[in-house]
Order: C-alpha cells, then sequence, then structure tokens
C-alpha cells in the first residue's frame, strides 16, 4: 500500500496446493538474482443476476493447456488490445466508472472497453460502458512469468440476454452461488486465483445482486506478496484495501 493508505484485512493463500505453482514459487525464493516481467493491462467482470438462494455470477473454468492459470475458474475477461484504447472519453457511463475506480477518464477508457468487447466475445453477453461497476484492482505477483495488471468489475447481467461460453479459452462455463463456490475450493475440488476467492467473499455478503451492483467499495491497487508462512511453506499474502 502507498504510504498514508490505511492498512487493511490481510490473508495468505496457501501455494502448495497446486504443484505448477508451488515449484515457481519455490524457485523465486531460492533464486539469487529475481526478474520481474512487466505486467499486461486486463479487465475481467463478474456478471451477476439473482437466483433462487441470492445473487449467482457467471464462471468460466480455463482450459488446461493454457499458459497462465490453466484449469482455472475465472470470471470473463482478458488483455487490453490495441483497438480499446480508441474508446471516447465521452462515452456515457465512463465518467462515473472511473470515478469509482479512482482513476482518470482516459486511464478507465482502455480497461472499459476491453471488459465490454471481451463478455461479448467471451459469454454473448451484450454490454454497455454504463453497466459497469468497478470492484477492485489485483496485479499477478512478481514471481510470475506471466502478469496482469487486471481491474475487476462487475455488470447485472441484461434482461433478455443468455450468457454461454463462447470462447476455445475455457472448456466449462456456467452461473454459480458464491458460497458454493468457495465451499468447493475450500476443498480443493476447483482451483481458484485469490482475486477470484476475495470477489466471491465479497459477492457472497450481499442479499441480491442489486445490493451488490449498488456497493462502492474502496478500490486500491492490490499486489500479492510471496513470502514463508509459519510452517516454512510459501504464501501469498495480500493486503486488502
Amino acid at each position: 500500500m502507498a504510504d498514508g493508505q490505511p492498512v487493511g484485512r490481510v490473508v495468505e493463500h496457501p501455494v502448495s496446493r497446486d504443484p505448477g505453482l508451488g515449484e515457481r514459487a519455490a524457485a523465486w525464493l531460492a533464486a539469487p538474482e529475481r526478474v520481474v516481467v512487466r505486467a499486461r493491462a486486463a479487465a475481467t467482470v463478474m456478471l451477476v443476476r439473482d437466483g433462487d438462494a441470492g445473487p449467482e455470477v457467471f464462471v468460466q473454468r480455463r482450459v488446461a493447456s493454457m499458459a497462465f492459470a490453466p484449469s482455472t475458474v475465472v470470471f470473463p475477461g482478458g488483455g487490453v488490445d490495441a483497438v480499446d484504447h480508441q474508446l471516447d472519453v465521452e462515452t456515457p457511463g465512463l465518467a462515473e466508472l472511473a470515478a469509482a475506480m479512482g482513476v482518470g477518464v482516459a486511464e478507465a477508457a482502455p480497461f472499459a472497453a476491453a471488459a465490454v468487447r471481451e463478455v461479448e466475445e467471451e459469454c454473448a453477453v451484450r454490454l454497455s460502458v454504463a453497466d459497469l461497476r468497478g470492484r477492485a484492482h489485483w496485479v499477478t505477483p512478481e514471481f510470475e512469468p506471466r502478469r496482469y495488471d487486471t481491474w475487476i468489475l462487475a455488470a447485472g447481467m441484461p434482461a433478455g440476454q443468455h450468457a454461454t461460453g463462447t470462447t476455445t479459452e475455457s472448456d466449462h462455463s456456467t452461473w454459480v452461488r458464491p458460497r458454493e463456490l468457495l465451499s468447493r475450493h475450500r476443498a480443493g475440488e476447483v482451483r481458484m486465483l485469490p482475486p477470484t476467492v476475495v470477489s466471491l467473499e465479497q459477492l457472497a455478503a450481499f442479499g441480491d445482486a442489486a445490493s451488490f451492483l449498488a456497493d462502492r467499495p474502496r478500490v486500491a491497487r492490490v499486489l500479492p506478496e510471496l513470502v514463508l508462512g509459519d510452517d516454512g511453506l510459501p504464501v501469498l499474502r495480500t493486503v486488502l484495501p
């Protein structure tokens, strides 16, 4: 956190569950010299709706052959492309989104454009920039060879549309209740990265999608740090806003 910012909740995510992740983490901690790869700009969207037992969110499982986060459950999203920088800064809703993100309109624009584009490409849902809500800003830990500077946004599922898995990057797509997915993650049945886990925990605290989308969380840049836990095994330690 930057100087002057309050320290929030500290969470730790063990990396030993994932053999590939654990091996990379151990190698990084033991390396005499560490090379940090520049993080690529990206955006992801929590697409939410109301179910019979509270809010639900649309998730996808990345295929096992993916270089980054294989077989991992994620929200729709991806990297910011050159075309995303062409979004008009006067686009309706962009100023409000930028204010929620705590950045200028010009900085927010490509992330908003990428979010809208990726959701349509990956699950055939058409959003507008005005549909987006700012939720969080996470950066991939420095030990990873592929890193992303990612804005997590949220949007309500538009009426009359149907979310489907339309990308070759995932092998399963579905609507889930956050508490159920978190329970499966704790049991080791599904793989998720810390930003997804924390986002699901936040969604689970709301009784309906509208309340979640009306929430205005404090947003700050979050960079998990790789450290040794009390048991001597590598963990990702994250300070949340």
